[in-house]
């Protein structure tokens, strides 16, 4: 099993079809740069501050919608999704090991988007593919390091709501507020996403904390046998979502299944569906790797 785009698809609604993400280039003098347009945009808040990896990630908050107190003008608005857009790419989409600090590599994009008069001044970009991409990169870093504070990098909201999808062990008891469908206007564009559930829904979490979580998570998994293959069947969509699911987590169905490589900055990461057919309720013919040898090692000498 592994995640793929089809998860990616209906759990966040990225686009898949678009331009790779990379190679990214940290913007030269992008300090003064960020000062200037920055600089006196809200009275309360700080000039740029900031790390030789990029911004902080304190500074930040200060965007935050909750910190705004009357109406915004044009250019406060601007600012406000500039900053919310490098958190968004830095600490949402591709979490790194700075945690302090956003990468310069998002400032670019994130002006991009914020300076665009017209949709189309926006390069389409496949942020989906990158989104997993990075994803598996994380793991793969994640489950090699030997530092006693190994981080799960890439997306790992992504993650979480991927295992918990097909595992009913080491996920929260959810109980719905409301109908999912009350939620939105089904006849318009706001219907949901799959993912939704974990994600905008009571959390009823148990009072009692259980010592030594990782050695009981594991003793539960090497007993499980209630691995759910396929959530996505269409008799689970209409008892979860009676209005139907966003388009946006369907228009690049015909993605799903490719096998080309996927690509973020400079990473670039295989897309191996013949392993994990039977997610797609398909025979799955070929055996995973053997465990000594889980990935050829020149998967991972890929720049």
């Amino acid at each position: 099993m592994a995640p793929t785009l089809e998860d990616v698809s209906l759990f966040l609604g990225l686009p898949l079809a678009g331009h790779a993400i990379g190679p990214l280039d940290s913007p030269a003098g992008w300090e003064r740069a960020l000062t200037q347009r920055f600089h006196g945009v809200f009275t309360d808040a700080p000039d740029p501050v900031w790390e030789h990896h990029g911004p902080k990630y304190e500074w930040l908050l200060n965007f935050r919608i909750q910190n705004f107190r009357a109406s915004l003008t044009a250019e406060q608005i601007t600012r406000s999704l500039e900053a919310y857009l490098m958190w968004l790419f830095g600490k949402v989409m591709f979490t790194e090991n700075h945690v302090t600090t956003i990468s310069t590599l998002y400032i670019p994009m994130a002006l991009e988007i914020v300076s665009a008069q017209t949709a189309d001044q926006i390069r389409q970009r496949s942020w989906g593919s990158a989104v997993l991409a990075a994803t598996y990169r994380g793991k793969c870093n994640g489950c090699q390091l030997t530092s006693r504070k190994p981080a799960l990098l890439g997306c790992p909201l992504f993650l979480q709501l991927w295992s918990w999808e097909r595992f009913s062990i080491g996920r929260p008891d959810v109980r719905v507020r409301e109908p999912i469908d009350a939620m939105f206007d089904v006849d318009g564009i706001d219907m949901p996403t799959f993912g939704l559930c974990w994600t905008r829904l009571e959390r009823c979490f148990a009072s009692d904390q259980t010592r030594k979580a990782y050695t009981t998570l594991n003793e539960q998994f090497d007993a499980y046998t209630g691995v759910i293959w396929q959530p996505y069947m269409e008799a689970a969509i209409e008892a979860r979502y009676p209005g139907g699911l966003s388009m946006l987590c369907i228009r690049d169905r015909d993605y799903w299944m490719t096998k080309s490589k996927i690509i973020f900055d400079v990473f670039v990461e295989e897309m191996a569906q013949q392993r994990v057919m039977r997610q797609f309720g398909l025979l799955q013919l070929e055996l995973p790797p053997p465990i000594e040898n889980p990935v050829p090692a020149h998967i991972h000498m890929l720049p």
